[in-house]
C-alpha cells in the first residue's frame, strides 16, 4: 500500500494533535479558590462594565409633576377619573392607531 499524506499535512496526525492541545493561551481571569477541577464556579458571578458601573450610582430624575399625579390619584380614588369624555378621547386615539 502506498503512503498518501494529508492533504493538509501533518495537521491530521495524533502527534500534532497533542502538541496543539497543550498549547494552551493564558486568559486575564483570576483563578478562583471556590472553582473546582474543571474550573466551574460553585456560585454564580456577575461582573459589570466600567460604564454599568458608572450609571449604577446614577439616581432616576423624574420630570413628571408631583401635583398633577396627586390630583389623578386623588379622582381615581374618588372614582370620578373615568368620565365619558376621557373614554371617547382614548377610544379615538385607539382608532387613529389602528388605522395609521
Amino acid at each position: 500500500m502506498s503512503d498518501i499524506a494529508n492533504i493538509a499535512g501533518n495537521l491530521g496526525s495524533p502527534t500534532s494533535r497533542l502538541q496543539r492541545a497543550e498549547h494552551v493561551e493564558p486568559t486575564n481571569r483570576p483563578d478562583s479558590p471556590s472553582q473546582d477541577r474543571f474550573g466551574r464556579r460553585d456560585a454564580d458571578a456577575v461582573e459589570l462594565s466600567d460604564q454599568a458601573q458608572r450609571y449604577a450610582g446614577l439616581q432616576p430624575q423624574s420630570d413628571a409633576p408631583t401635583d398633577r399625579i396627586a390630583r389623578i390619584q386623588a379622582e381615581i380614588s374618588d372614582g370620578t377619573y373615568d368620565t365619558d369624555a376621557r373614554l371617547d378621547l382614548a377610544m379615538g386615539r385607539m382608532i387613529e392607531n389602528a388605522l395609521a
